[in-house]
């Protein structure tokens, strides 16, 4: 009589058979990760090896071509399983539990600012802002120092907000004329990033509001983006893959990633945040009188 045999797969790793773990099974592993306990310290420079362009104009993302591409390629297929494999690690619970224990501070920021040669880019990509003008981050960097504010929630908002009340000024709203008078090259860019389709129809809808609530020399560097933009792999590198803190990068002129930092300010870290500012535009200002 023949014997039967039952075959029984192994999920915690590869089998015996050289066949690899399923895909779904380390997405449910990561799953099972506790929330951050503590914030990841910076300690050396990240961000893109080389400068990339994240998106199309929006006449582009229409065409037909770039429509088949989006839903039928394989670099589609791939880019929409890796969002719903982050989706299933970072969920609401997660993420809302990790903001809590670190205080939205994600990752702590470094004790100063980069070295320009040893520093790492952020991505360019191209926007409507709250002025309704088509452009891209990039066109807007030359001969300033920028500070670049990236939120998707209110609670996300409120963090970046926190460093920019200094002395018992708001440079954001009714002190921006103070923040010109002492910064002079440097500016202010906003990058709200709803987390989904719904809520970025609301934020659409309210941009109205949003011009009447911020001076008008920052209107036209106030983005509201598609979540899209930005690739799951894309918030990795960047460090701001938890939806409900808020992110803050000084970019130089070449778009290179000087300092960073998350989560809401403590008074240390807004003279740290400022201090950068200050030798940023030294160093920018130096280099304008070669």
């Amino acid at each position: 009589m023949r014997s039967s045999r039952i075959f029984i797969r192994n999920f915690s790793g590869s089998s015996r058979c050289g066949i690899k773990t399923p895909r779904f099974a380390k997405t449910i592993a990561e799953a099972g990760k506790p929330p951050l306990t503590e914030s990841i310290p910076i300690t050396r420079p990240f961000g893109l090896d080389s400068p990339i362009l994240l998106n199309h104009r929006t006449q582009d993302a229409y065409s037909i071509s770039h429509i088949k591409n989006e839903l039928f390629s394989a670099e589609a297929r791939e880019r929409r399983q890796r969002q719903l494999d982050h989706d299933i690690k970072h969920s609401p619970f997660y993420e809302s539990k990790s903001f809590e224990n670190t205080k939205g501070k994600i990752f702590t920021p470094p004790v100063s600012y980069f070295r320009a040669e040893k520093s790492k880019h952020f991505p360019d990509f191209i926007g409507v802002t709250v002025c309704g003008s088509e452009r891209s981050l990039f066109e807007i960097l030359e001969g300033n120092v920028t500070i670049v504010r990236v939120y998707s929630t209110v609670s996300g908002e409120n963090c970046v907000n926190s460093y920019f009340k200094v002395d018992n000024k708001n440079y954001l709203t009714s002190e921006y004329s103070e923040f010109e008078k002492e910064y002079p090259m440097t500016q202010i860019v906003d990058v709200n990033i709803p987390q989904s389709w719904i809520k970025g129809f609301i934020v659409r809808m309210s941009k109205s509001n949003i011009r009447k609530m911020i001076p008008k020399e920052r209107l036209d560097k106030y983005f509201v983006l598609p979540d899209d933009v930005f690739s799951v792999q894309m918030k990795e590198k960047l460090n701001m893959d938890n939806l409900c803190s808020g992110y803050i990068y000084l970019l130089d002129s070449c778009g290179r990633i000087r300092w960073a930092t998350s989560g809401y300010a403590n008074e240390a870290e807004i003279k740290l945040m400022w201090k950068c500012v200050k030798g940023l535009q030294r160093e920018l200002a130096s280099k304008s009188g070669d």
